[in-house]
């Protein structure tokens, strides 16, 4: 057995579906992996800049109806509420400033019902939607992989100018 306990960090292995290995890896700063009933940790303010990142003509977010798949996201990578309601209520809580689509709680509901809203959005791999829900589940792709990315960005080390 290896002694680890001259080490500064810690040494992952990850098994991904393409057989990938992670030999070593260097985070620094508290780190949470979204998967299972772990939550990703995040500040309102990450989270409202990550939003206001992809909302608007030409963007992931281009449309109030789209506003269910950050709902889908933040319910399953956040804990964020997952009574369609309690949602909205929960994002007038954040600092979004005006935004070109706001979030509606009448433009989602009837798409946060979807079964496959129901799936955990972190493995998008391995959610399938039905036929009928196929559109709109390849619309919520593309938003959640745009919000995964924004939000990854808070974990980037910020450079002084």
């Amino acid at each position: 057995m290896e002694d680890l306990s001259k080490d500064e960090g810690f040494c992952i292995k990850v098994y991904s579906p393409g057989n990938f290995i992670a030999k070593s890896i260097v985070i620094e700063g508290d780190v949470n992996i979204g998967t299972g009933n772990i939550k990703q940790k995040f500040s309102d303010e990450q989270i409202a800049q990550a939003i206001t990142a992809i909302n608007g003509e030409n963007l992931p977010l281009n449309s109030k109806r789209l506003w269910a798949a950050v709902y889908w996201y933040l319910r399953w990578a956040c804990g964020f509420p997952v009574k369609t309601q309690d949602f909205c209520d929960r994002v007038k809580l954040l600092p979004l400033g005006e935004l070109e689509y706001p979030c509606e709680y009448n433009s989602i509901r009837h798409f946060t019902t979807l079964t496959f809203m129901n799936q955990d959005a972190t493995q998008l791999d391995k959610v399938k939607p039905s036929k009928n829900d196929d559109a709109f589940f390849q619309q919520c792709r593309v938003v959640v992989f745009a919000l995964q990315k924004e939000l990854g960005k808070a974990y980037l080390p910020r450079h002084k100018k």
